[in-house]
């Protein structure tokens, strides 16, 4: 690794900070954003294995949110092209990827998986949702060591992630992540942190290439199964009121892995279940608000926003204006 730079955007003043292989770790630091916002932190660590675990939290204030705010401009170089993933505990992210001409979102269940070289990157915070979010960053010739090389192949391949360089977004179930977004104890001294970091950070990559190459194709009549199953997902989705689920209920309830789950329904209705819920939804949100008199907090309350602002804030980045301006 050459380094990983981050740029602060937050900060009325230009600020930087920069993880190099003489500036190694860093220890929980605070983030420089304003008040009126909230508060956060960042910690990186350099692992023996030859890994690169970031971990960054925000916490908004209820006024902020609702807004979609860009926090830091983030470039880098490796010597060989480096498997980085982020995933998110909670809360939801949206990268603008110099690899990708739209923008990245991801959240609980979906993570975002980059093979390159170098990054260009400039992350936004949906600051509806207090947000913990967990990145590692490999080698090639490390992720070779760790889990073989045909093995290491087949990942970033079935990852999507190939020819290099190319970033994706993939549903992934929680048990697959879930040692990774326990990586840093916070309660531990920071050689214990790093040791038990580590451990956690093999356990994912193993857990990751289990759950990605190992996956059974569907034929036949499963595949009947599958069409049949995604259409009474689907039913349930447009009945279903308040807060958004998570992939991994849904593929709990329906008896399915979240990939498999959201492959499937995507396959047969064009558009992921988060995509098509939050658009569902916000469809429904129009025709109400467009024929009817009920109340934008009763309509917002029902869609699982958990303050009208963020529903507003949500209807307008899809249709360009507000609920209140539509109403007029």
């Amino acid at each position: 690794m050459d380094f990983v730079n981050l740029d602060w955007l937050l900060d009325s003043e230009s600020s930087s900070s920069k993880i190099t292989e003489t500036n190694r770790d860093v220890e929980r630091t605070e983030m420089p954003i304003p008040n009126n916002i909230g508060s956060g932190t960042y910690e990186a660590w350099i692992l023996s294995i030859g890994t690169i675990i970031y971990r960054a939290n925000y916490n908004f204030n209820p006024e902020a949110g609702g807004q979609v705010v860009p926090t830091t401009h983030v470039t880098a170089v490796f010597n060989e092209p480096t498997l980085m993933v982020h995933t998110l505990k909670k809360g939801r992210v949206i990268h603008q990827d110099t690899l990708a001409p739209n923008n990245l979102i991801f959240g609980d269940g979906i993570d975002l998986f980059r093979y390159a070289e170098s990054i260009s990157v400039t992350p936004m915070v949906d600051t509806s949702e207090n947000i913990e979010m967990t990145s590692l960053m490999v080698g090639d010739s490390f992720l070779q060591a760790l889990i073989g090389k045909p093995l290491a192949e087949q990942l970033v391949s079935k990852l999507g992630l190939l020819p290099v360089p190319r970033v994706v977004v993939k549903p992934i179930p929680s048990y697959v992540n879930q040692s990774l977004q326990d990586c840093l104890k916070s309660e531990y001294t920071p050689q214990l942190k790093k040791v038990w970091a580590q451990a956690k950070a093999l356990e994912y990559i193993s857990e990751l290439a289990t759950h990605v190459c190992q996956s059974k194709s569907r034929t036949g009549t499963t595949e009947k199964q599958s069409r049949k199953l995604v259409k009474t997902l689907h039913q349930h989705l447009i009945n279903l009121d308040g807060k958004l689920p998570t992939i991994d209920s849904l593929a709990q309830l329906f008896g399915r892995s979240a990939r498999a789950l959201n492959e499937d329904f995507q396959a047969e209705y064009g558009e992921s279940i988060f995509s098509f819920v939050l658009n569902h939804r916000l469809n429904t949100a129009h025709e109400a608000i467009k024929n009817t008199s009920v109340p934008l907090k009763q309509i917002s309350t029902r869609l699982g926003y958990a303050h009208v602002n963020h529903f507003s804030a949500a209807f307008k980045r899809k249709f360009g204006y507000s609920p209140n301006k539509l109403r007029q």
